[in-house]
């Protein structure tokens, strides 16, 4: 499996399959060859973009996410693997069977406490105030958090990150920070439900999430603890109030080279995901043992 690879199309290209491998032709451009199993995500973000069904069908069979973006190069689309896992129907029963035990309740309250904790690592790395509350908050955390110290922390959050006056949008967003979270979101987001997955887990069935809306509610867990990446990189980027473009995406996609710290421990984001589920998956099976994530970041970009 790769590592952090995401391969982005941003100009007009046709994708088909030669000789194993994925072709890339673009005019007056040499051909590109790289193998299916060497991306993690693919991200199509011109509309002139054309590939064939063989294209697809090797990237899901390799495990890779394609995510489509629309005319304000924001995602719009994402298609996962269907990976033949014989775990499957075993998880899935196990997912539904943490529904009625205290074991969500616990997961979600682990994840809550990373989430906030990532946050004060920010602030602090940052040199910015207030990382003081938030590790105060998630100390405060009761199981399933019900007073809400996650939206209390948010708030503290936003507020010391950026401005008072900074107001988070999810969607729809045009100004040059609301949307390029929402483009590192999607992107870690795709990734992170890549390897659910792959790990033979049903995306739609969460922890803290449950939208019967959304097919991604695991996913939407598991990228709680690991927003800090996306949030900390914008902060080292010059950002002006000009509506995010092609052109800047390779440069905020370099969030995923930073260094996470679990248990001790240095990883990349790829190996980071795939032990923090698997480590859900340990807890699944009722071995009662904590999730693995984040706890901070080293001070390497």
């Amino acid at each position: 499996m790769p590592d952090n690879r995401v391969l982005l199309i941003e100009n007009p290209a046709h994708l088909s399959v030669d000789l194993g491998r994925i072709k890339i032709v673009r005019q007056n451009h040499d051909d590109v060859h790289v193998l299916p199993g060497d991306i993690a995500v693919l991200c199509l973000h011109h509309h002139t973009v054309s590939l064939t069904v063989n294209v697809l069908r090797a990237l899901s069979e390799a495990g890779a996410v394609v995510l489509v973006t629309d005319e304000q190069h924001l995602p719009t689309g994402l298609q996962l693997p269907l990976v033949a896992n014989q775990l499957l129907t075993q998880r899935l029963h196990l997912q539904i069977a943490q529904r009625e035990t205290s074991l969500g309740n616990e997961a979600w309250t682990q994840l809550v406490q990373a989430k906030i904790s990532t946050q004060a690592t920010n602030l602090r790395h940052l040199g910015l105030k207030g990382a003081l509350r938030l590790e105060r908050l998630s100390t405060e955390v009761l199981p399933g958090d019900p007073n809400n110290k996650e939206a209390q922390a948010a708030k503290h959050y936003w507020k010391h990150l950026f401005t008072d006056d900074f107001k988070r949008e999810k969607r729809g967003a045009m100004d040059g920070i609301n949307s390029r979270l929402n483009y590192g979101y999607a992107v870690l987001r795709a990734m992170i439900a890549r390897q659910l997955v792959i790990s033979g887990l049903t995306p739609a069935l969460g922890i803290g999430h449950h939208s019967k809306q959304n097919p991604f509610n695991l996913a939407d867990d598991f990228i709680e603890p690991y927003r800090f990446l996306v949030e900390r990189h914008i902060c080292t980027m010059d950002i002006d109030e000009a509506a995010f473009g092609s052109s800047d995406k390779p440069e905020l996609l370099a969030f995923i080279e930073q260094i996470i710290v679990m248990n001790g421990q240095e990883y990349r984001l790829s190996s980071a995901i795939s032990e923090s589920i698997s480590s859900y998956c340990r807890l699944l099976e009722n071995k009662r043992e904590k999730l693995l994530l984040p706890e901070n970041a080293t001070d390497e970009e």
